[in-house]
C-alpha cells in the first residue's frame, strides 16, 4: 500500500463524520477469562504444596477486592501504588478466611499473585480481534499495568498494536486520564475511539468523556448493560460483525 494514499484516505476522514479508528479493550473479564485461569493457577499451586482449600472461592473473593483496592489511590488519599502491589496486599488480608491456604509460603503468594499476567482470553477474543486489526488499531485500556499488558498479549496471543497499563498515567479507571491519556497518544478525538467492557462504570467514564462505546455480555461481570451505548453485544465476534460485516480491509477508514 503507497502510504501517501493511505495519508490522504485519513486526512480526508478526518473532514467528514468521524468514524472508529481504533478500540480500546477493558482487560479483566471483557478481555480475558480470571476466574477460570486464575482458579487453575491456584489448584495447581494447592496440589504442587499438598494443599486443599476453596481455590475459586479465594479468587472471586480476591477479585471483590479490587475495587476497594484502587480507590483510595485514584482519589488521591494513598499515593500511587501498582496493581501488582495492590493485588498482593489483598491477597494476604483474604488467605486468613480460606483456611489451609494460610499455610502459602510469602514466595507462594508471589507466585500466584503473578498468575494475574497469564490469563487465558475468552474463546472469542483471539478471532475476532485478528478480524478487527485489518481496519482499526487495537489495545487495552485498563487498570493493569503496562508490564501485565505485555505478558497477557504474550501468553494469550493477543495481536495488539498498542498497549495501555493504568502506570502511564499514574491512576486508575474511571479516571479520565486514562481515556482522553490514551486519545493522545494514538493521535486521535475521543469520538474516534470506541470503549468495549463488560462493566457500566467503565462505559459511563468513557462516554462522559466522548468516546464510544460498547457492552459486551461476559458471565462474570455487569450482567446487563445499564446506560445507553452505541453497541450492546453477546460477544467480540458480534462486535466484529458489526463493525465490518464484509471482512474487507476497506470497509472502515483508517
Amino acid at each position: 500500500m503507497n502510504p501517501l494514499n493511505l495519508f490522504r484516505r485519513r486526512k480526508a476522514s478526518a473532514q467528514t463524520t468521524p468514524t472508529i479508528k481504533a478500540i480500546l479493550f477493558d482487560t479483566f473479564g471483557t478481555t480475558v477469562d480470571w476466574l477460570s485461569s486464575m482458579t487453575i493457577h491456584a489448584e495447581r499451586l494447592g496440589a504442587e504444596k499438598g494443599i486443599n482449600a476453596d481455590w475459586q472461592g479465594l479468587i472471586e473473593a480476591w477479585r471483590a477486592q479490587y475495587q476497594p483496592a484502587i480507590k483510595p489511590v485514584r482519589e488521591g488519599k494513598r499515593p500511587w501504588t501498582g496493581f501488582d502491589t495492590l493485588h498482593r496486599e489483598q491477597l494476604d488480608k483474604i488467605l486468613p478466611k480460606f483456611g489451609a491456604a494460610q499455610r502459602l509460603t510469602s514466595q507462594d503468594r508471589d507466585l500466584l499473585t503473578q498468575g494475574w499476567h497469564f490469563l487465558d482470553p475468552w474463546p472469542d477474543v483471539v478471532p475476532a480481534l485478528s478480524r478487527l486489526k485489518h481496519n482499526l488499531i487495537l489495545g487495552p485500556l485498563s487498570n493493569g499495568a503496562t508490564r501485565q499488558m505485555v505478558d497477557l498479549a504474550r501468553w494469550g496471543h493477543l495481536p495488539w498494536d498498542i498497549v495501555f497499563g493504568a502506570d502511564m498515567f499514574r491512576t486508575y479507571k474511571p479516571d479520565k486520564k486514562l481515556y482522553l491519556g490514551a486519545a493522545a497518544f494514538l493521535s486521535l478525538d475521543p469520538v474516534e475511539i470506541l470503549m468495549v467492557a463488560a462493566h457500566n462504570q467503565d462505559l459511563e467514564a468513557a462516554k462522559s468523556h466522548g468516546l464510544k462505546t460498547c457492552f459486551v455480555q461476559r458471565p462474570t461481570e455487569d450482567p446487563k448493560p445499564t446506560g445507553a451505548y452505541d453497541y450492546v453485544v453477546d460477544n467480540f465476534e458480534h462486535l466484529a460483525q458489526a463493525l465490518n460485516p464484509s471482512n474487507s480491509p476497506l470497509a472502515l477508514s483508517f
